[in-house]
């Protein structure tokens, strides 16, 4: 019969509120979302996909349920009566019998396809060093913060499993395995709360679900004798309603879930983090809730599933618009044909003229330029402490839209989506992709990674221990769309003569030209006389991430001035302030905000901002634009009918 078994607090222990959990919340959470969802799918299914048994492809399930598929009001007492005084402080109401009077809406992930929790239940410290001997089960169960990972593995940091925990409004979960070796089932559950008194003795804030506990007092899992917990496990498969029969692998339940973890979101965050893994055959997720039925995102599945939700999540974490999924498959159809030198071997890597071929750079030029999907393998040098060096290899695929709408980048470490990192190519219409597979390199950038793995981040002290002057590799990584599509877009250098010629006339030097008058004058150049320029009483200045406007002096103002100033960022093709979105700024939100002296601020839309009551003296300036792109400013002197423009 399961129980919850927490060790004493004995004489100098300490007394701790653990705050793991804190580390993967999401930073300004809008209302109705939960702030550890992109957090708790990358954990789940990167857990999954290192536990994978060979080649076979890997199933996650992820469900969540209403309370009315949760077992009895009395069985949940069975579950949780033991944890009311450490759930004290979480608000958690009880019955006189020990009974939660929350409703229990709860989340299931079940992974198919994998080991399950392989090794030695009754193991209580670290193997020795070079035993190779799986201990799933010691590392998942009995650390906290610590991980047997290495490289190899998309985890690194041992917080993965807290995700489950941080879910859960009690802050426990339980984890019923089946193991590939020798299809032993296995039910434990763990507890992560506070420091609390029970029976008039104070215990430790972790504690264990489990069957029994060996003389030591460790605590051991149910199932460890099959014959006699047989009943209790497949009680706990039908109570919960996992699907897992008698395949390997390992089903989670986390109980009292919050209203705001929902199945759409989990669905968004599936596709944006695991894509590659997805698209490559290599991962399956079935996503279902109250708020949606079952959906499967596989290879053939993928687009289709996206098309479900609606994509309004915030753009940090790429939740705004589905990933482009055509794009995605059509850059992993085939590898890159062209690979660069090795870079970086004397100094740090540059991507250069003189990284290619000049024939082959060429052809990539052209390609580019018409729109065509180019692919580069980049090979870079990575010093290490100790021993030789090594090869880091990374794929980078880009395509110039013609549209040239803002597209995002997408950085891919070993199939798992790095969601913090962009480029500046991308607001300017580059669609790019940068992969890293298995190696030296990805695991130097896994090394880069905090737990919540959403950046490659240099103020780590991990990368130490292996790598030298691994920073400016790095970033090197992170800048490299911006550098090759710097280096398929060279500066001209030479004039072109034909580049308005849609819009001025220009003179034959042969033929006839009629326009020309007879005699010795028509031997003279046709002269063409300069439009006449009428000053404007207002003029603009460029300044950092935006512009200002003052007052020209010695041109008269009108009587009753009034300018209507416009803004957008420009593009190649298309009118700017007609195709301007919120998305990329609005007038008096976030870092984009007016201010100056002598006139009455109208707002009419976000891009669009009146200025009247304009006086002698006056000063109107706005800063915080991304100085990275083109601001079209357009100035309307609506006083008089007439206009002016300018780009800062």
């Amino acid at each position: 019969m399961g129980q919850w078994v927490f060790e004493e607090l004995r004489g100098a222990a300490v007394r701790r509120e653990p705050k793991e959990a804190e580390l993967f919340k999401t930073e300004q959470t809008g209302e109705g979302e939960y702030a550890g969802n992109d957090a708790l799918v990358r954990e789940v299914l990167q857990n999954a996909i290192d536990a994978r048994s060979g080649d076979a492809l890997v199933t996650v399930r992820l469900a969540i349920h209403e309370a009315r598929d949760a077992p009895v009001t009395v069985r949940l007492g069975h579950f949780f009566k033991r944890l009311k005084e450490p759930l004290a402080s979480k608000q958690i109401a009880f019955t006189g019998l020990g009974h939660p009077t929350r409703p229990c809406r709860y989340f299931v992930c079940e992974d198919f396809g994998t080991r399950g929790l392989e090794g030695n239940t009754k193991l209580f410290s670290d193997p020795p060093a070079g035993d190779t001997t799986p201990q799933y089960f010691y590392w998942f169960w009995r650390n906290i913060g610590r991980s047997g990972k290495t490289g190899d593995d998309l985890g690194r940091w041992g917080l993965g499993k807290t995700v489950y925990r941080a879910a859960s409004r009690v802050g426990c979960m339980f984890g019923l395995t089946i193991r590939e070796s020798d299809r032993k089932r296995l039910l434990m559950g763990q507890a992560v709360l506070q420091s609390h008194s029970h029976n008039g003795k104070e215990y430790m804030p972790e504690g264990y679900w489990c069957g029994a506990q060996d003389p030591s007092g460790l605590p051991l899992p149910i199932g460890e004798n099959q014959a006699v917990d047989g009943a209790e496990l497949d009680g706990f498969q039908r109570e919960w309603m996992l699907t897992r029969k008698n395949e390997p692998g390992l089903s989670v339940v986390a109980p009292y879930v919050p209203l705001e973890l929902k199945a759409d979101r989990l669905l968004q965050a599936v596709a944006v983090h695991f894509f590659s893994r997805i698209v490559r055959g290599e991962l399956a997720v079935e996503v279902s809730g109250p708020d949606l039925p079952k959906v499967r995102l596989d290879v053939a599945g993928i687009e289709a599933a996206c098309k479900q939700v609606e994509w309004n999540g915030p753009k940090r974490t790429k939740r705004h618009v589905a990933p482009p999924i055509a794009f995605i498959k059509e850059c992993y159809r085939s590898p890159p044909a062209v690979t660069t030198e090795i870079l970086g071997r004397e100094r740090l890597p540059e991507l250069t003229e003189s990284s290619l071929p000049a024939e082959t750079l060429a052809k990539m030029r052209r390609e580019f330029g018409a729109g065509e999907l180019i692919k580069l393998r980049v090979l870079m040098w990575l010093p290490r402490e100790k021993g030789d060096g090594q090869v880091g290899i990374l794929d980078v695929f880009v395509r110039r839209n013609t549209d040239g709408l803002r597209c995002d980048s997408y950085y891919v470490r070993e199939g798992m989506t790095i969601t913090k990192i962009n480029s500046r190519a991308g607001l300017r219409g580059v669609q790019a992709l940068v992969n890293v597979d298995k190696g030296p390199l990805a695991k130097l950038l896994g090394d880069t990674e905090g737990p919540a793995h959403e950046d490659w981040d240099t103020s780590q002290d991990r990368p130490d221990r292996e790598w030298k002057s691994w920073k400016g590799r790095v970033k090197f990584v992170r800048g490299i769309v911006d550098s090759l599509t710097e280096l398929l877009t060279p500066a001209t250098t030479e004039p072109d003569f034909d580049l308005l010629s849609d819009f001025f006339s220009i003179e034959r030097v042969s033929g006839k030209q009629p326009q020309k008058e007879p005699g010795d004058k028509s031997k003279d150049p046709p002269k063409f006389k300069p439009p006449d320029v009428e000053p404007t009483w207002f003029r603009i200045s460029e300044r950092a991430g935006g512009f200002t406007i003052t007052r020209t002096t010695n041109v008269i103002m009108p009587d009753k001035p009034v300018l209507q100033v416009s803004l957008a960022y420009d593009l190649p093709i298309g009118n700017p302030l007609k195709n301007w979105s919120p998305i990329d700024f609005e007038i008096g939100s976030g870092d984009v905000r007016p201010k100056g002296k002598g006139f009455d601020p109208d707002f009419v839309k976000g891009n669009v901002i009146m200025l009247t009551n304009v006086k002698d003296n006056f000063q109107f300036s706005i800063d915080g634009f991304d100085q990275h792109r083109d601001l079209l400013v357009r100035v309307d002197d609506l006083s008089k009918n007439t206009n002016g423009e300018a780009t800062a």
